[in-house]
């Protein structure tokens, strides 16, 4: 088996069927799929029993802790390589062939994310979303500290890295896959697919407020659990406490937004404290003052 796909699902049948549809159309065929289903309660058991047998379905008790639906996929995953792709979001025919291409060119790398378009409600696709300088051939850590440029819907990795790798902390639901792919990144050299190998579905119901504010203090805990790990550059170290400053700025202003300038002002000692010279904190702290 050459490729082990992990979605996670809840209740979404209509983007499931299309996302299981894009990996059915691959260029490449050797593959399992594992759709592990956290106690959906609409007809999702019924139509995935009729796929061939390449579609495994693995049924839980619902939880609503994707973390703990993706270790039961790692854990059952059996490919070579293991590749992720959320429920609502579509690969394009050629995803797999195009990162395995590049994966047998550098086979030292164990890592292989690539480009993709943002698609509305409408149909609309943006332009492709990653900057040039977040398509790395080689060490990937400082630009995902940076910014994080793998989307879980094209990550594929190497299976022999989970040895390598605490698995996600299911204490942390949100966000679930940064820590998981920082850790990778630690460990092996990726690769990168320049042109857009998928589609992310946006829903005005991501852009909310509490989910806003949920990821920003995710994204915090993790890359502060990074930190005080081993093995870190100093250049990885710095810009860890440059996006620290980022991400406590952005909490700052999500506070002062809702009127909770007390939290805010916690936000912007943090964000001054692991940056003195990060500007947007400077304007928040005006702002949750005035």
């Amino acid at each position: 088996m050459r490729v082990s796909v992990i979605i996670r699902t809840f209740n979404r049948l209509p983007f499931l069927r299309e996302a299981i549809a894009s990996v059915y159309a691959q260029t490449v065929q050797d593959w399992e799929l594992l759709v592990v289903d956290d106690g959906s309660t609409d007809r999702t058991a019924h139509e995935l029993a009729h796929y061939d047998s390449r579609l495994k379905l693995i049924q839980l008790p619902h939880s609503g802790n994707p973390t703990r639906a993706l270790n039961v996929g790692l854990s059952a995953a059996r490919g070579e390589w293991i590749a992720l792709l959320d429920d609502d979001d579509l690969w394009l025919p050629q995803k797999l062939e195009r990162q395995l291409d590049l994966l047998e060119q550098h086979p030292g790398f164990g890592l292989a994310y690539g480009n993709v378009c943002l698609l509305d409600a409408e149909g609309h696709l943006s332009a492709p979303v990653l900057e040039p300088r977040q398509i790395v051939t080689g060490p990937l850590l400082r630009e995902l500290v940076r910014n994080m440029c793998v989307h879980p819907s094209t990550l594929l990795f190497r299976r022999t890295l989970l040895a390598q790798v605490p698995p996600p902390d299911e204490r942390q639901p949100v966000a679930e896959t940064f820590l998981f792919t920082l850790q990778l990144a630690r460990m092996t050299p990726a690769v990168c697919v320049a042109e857009p190998i998928a589609h992310l579905r946006q829903h005005a119901r991501q852009l909310s407020t509490a989910r806003n504010l949920a990821n920003y203090e995710a994204s915090v805990t993790t890359l502060e659990q990074l930190l005080v790990e081993g093995g870190i550059s100093q250049d990885v170290r710095r810009e860890i406490h440059h996006s620290l400053a980022r991400y406590h700025t952005h909490l700052a202003r999500n506070f002062v937004e809702q009127g909770r300038r007390s939290e805010a002002r916690v936000h912007i000692r943090k964000a001054l404290a692991e940056n003195l010279f990060h500007r947007p904190a400077w304007r928040w702290a005006w702002h949750s003052w005035v």
